[in-house]
């Protein structure tokens, strides 16, 4: 399994060598000062999740590790890695939004859509096939965003979204 994972985020971080930018307002890649604001979020967001891989990600994927602003604070985050998925006829890009959170203060303002929205047009530009994202099954507000943006439900698993908690996979398809 560590070695499957370093080998993603090894082909992951050489396909951001090419990686192309959109400006999105308000939207910024991460850079080391934001990491102590992103982790309180991640904190209050995420009971006793891990920022181990979060710090990782910051470093390796700035690229697509974005963060939105609102008067100069950060009211959220939204991590990505990429999955590179091979098949007989072709290389498809997949993405995965590791970690998305937004501050207590900004919620349910419309942020959390933007990041996503202004990622996904990015996204498209860098010729990823689809976006993929894990999501705990009580957090029914998060499922309804997703299902409202495209996204939809391929699965049910465990333990990715914390021991013994349920969530689903769910799937944006970028290329038709």
């Amino acid at each position: 399994m560590r070695f499957k994972k370093l080998m993603r985020d090894t082909f992951g971080a050489n396909l951001l060598k090419e990686w192309k930018y959109i400006e999105k307002a308000d939207i910024v890649s991460v850079d080391e000062t934001m990491l102590p604001e992103i982790l309180k979020i991640q904190a209050e967001a995420f009971d006793g999740e891990s920022s181990e891989n979060l710090v990782k990600y910051s470093r390796k994927l700035s690229k697509i590790f974005y963060v939105i602003k609102s008067q100069d604070k950060i009211a959220g985050y939204c991590a990505y890695y990429l999955k590179p998925e091979l098949s007989f006829r072709c290389l498809k890009k997949k993405s995965v939004i590791y970690s998305i959170a937004t501050d207590n203060k900004f919620r349910g303002k419309g942020y959390g859509r933007k990041l996503i929205e202004e990622s996904i047009k990015e996204m498209k530009l860098n010729g990823i096939y689809s976006i993929l994202l894990y999501v705990n099954v009580k957090n029914i507000p998060a499922i309804k965003l997703y299902e409202k943006m495209g996204f939809q439900i391929i699965k049910k698993t465990e333990d990715i979204c914390g021991q013994n908690e349920k969530c689903y996979i769910m799937e944006l398809n970028l290329v038709y």
